[in-house]
């Protein structure tokens, strides 16, 4: 009793710092897909906003490009891979386009499963924890479509792509053929998830780099479930068009929340929180800063699975301070963001794809 208690008023408190909060119970504000998860909602005609595909903040991605339903005689879930938020676009030193997520959204590298030839499972995992649920659905090559890549190692093939979340589904359901890629991962940070498959939450450098193909164009605009300019919380245009820095100009840290200074807290966009709003959630969603630990920024400001590598700025700017990294519940900022410092300082200095980085401004 005395637990639920503290809980209780640590969601009160939180409630109290933030505008748009949005409740969860995981660790982890990636999502995996199964029939159970929220790919119902209408997805508009991606034509509508662009002639041509684009790439921009808040963007909902998806790591299989398949969103067909299952067979009707398949009694088994149908595995959808992860999908995630995208968190910030722009080029890097060589001139390729550039996108930035959360490491975590990687599909972990499926491994045999000793206790049942034929079937894969996360590393270290039960395979009766896995979503598919029958031998056929298991051994599937569609399962997953595409295994993730080896953390902390650069990426030079086309083996990994990344899809608009929204263009899939469009296709999906308007009978059309399946859309292209947007982009291939480049690089997943190797330390966003344990060797079984889950994510580390004391990492501070939770990051994935994903290359956009040369017809994509780039766009600092943040866009909603229906491909409208999202706004902020106090109904300026959501855009992710600089860096947050300091004095001498290199990327910095957000300070400790003054109270209900709002121009010292943070706001955040998730499509995953836009596509299935409760009674706390919203897609945007601010809030107070209450501790920054070794580059990792914990806040009221809300997330939930399926949020995860989404644009976190300032509040009422368009200064990039980090990406969603997910949730750890308990009294006091219970919210996770990697910082944009953590994140640029570690992909600077390996001169690799995404090294650079100039943030798209338009």
């Amino acid at each position: 009793m005395k637990r639920t208690t503290r809980l209780l008023a640590g969601a009160f408190a939180a409630l109290a710092m933030t505008v748009g909060l949005t409740a969860t119970t995981t660790n982890t504000a990636a999502a995996v897909g199964t029939d159970a998860s929220p790919r119902d909602y209408q997805p508009y005609d991606p034509a509508t906003v662009s002639s041509v595909p684009i790439a921009y903040p808040g963007m909902f991605i998806d790591f299989t490009g398949d969103m067909s339903p299952r067979s009707p005689t398949d009694t088994a879930l149908k595995y959808y891979g992860k999908y995630c938020t995208l968190g910030v676009v722009g080029t890097d030193s060589a001139g390729r386009k550039i996108g930035i997520t959360a490491g975590h959204c990687n599909e972990a590298q499926l491994v045999p499963d000793p206790a049942n030839p034929g079937q894969l499972k996360k590393p270290g995992q039960d395979a009766n924890l896995e979503p598919c649920t029958s031998q056929a659905a298991c051994v599937n090559p569609d399962y997953p479509k595409y295994p993730g890549v080896k953390p902390g190692t650069s990426v030079t093939n086309n083996d990994h792509p990344v899809y608009d979340f929204n263009a899939v589904k469009y296709a999906q359901k308007n009978n059309k053929p399946q859309v292209n890629p947007i982009g291939w991962v480049r690089w997943v940070d190797a330390n966003g998830l344990l060797k079984n498959g889950e994510q580390n939450l004391e990492t501070t450098t939770d990051y994935m780099v994903i290359e956009f193909a040369p017809e994509v164009q780039l766009s600092s605009q943040v866009r909603d479930k229906d491909g409208n300019a999202a706004r902020q919380s106090g109904g300026g245009l959501f855009k992710v068009n600089s860096i947050y820095s300091g004095a001498g100009g290199a990327p910095a840290l957000p300070p400790i929340a003054i109270g209900l200074n709002t121009s010292t807290w943070i706001e955040n966009y998730g499509a995953r929180s836009d596509r299935t709003p409760d009674i706390f959630s919203v897609g945007v969603n601010r809030g107070a800063v209450g501790a920054v630990n070794n580059g990792i920024i914990r806040s009221y400001a809300a997330n939930k699975n399926g949020d995860s590598g989404g644009p976190v700025v300032m509040n009422g700017t368009g200064k990039w301070v980090g990406i969603t990294f997910g949730a750890v519940p308990g009294l006091v900022s219970p919210y996770s963001s990697t910082s944009a410092k953590n994140i640029l300082d570690n992909l600077n200095s390996r001169n690799d794809v995404g090294s650079g980085f100039v943030i798209t401004n338009n």
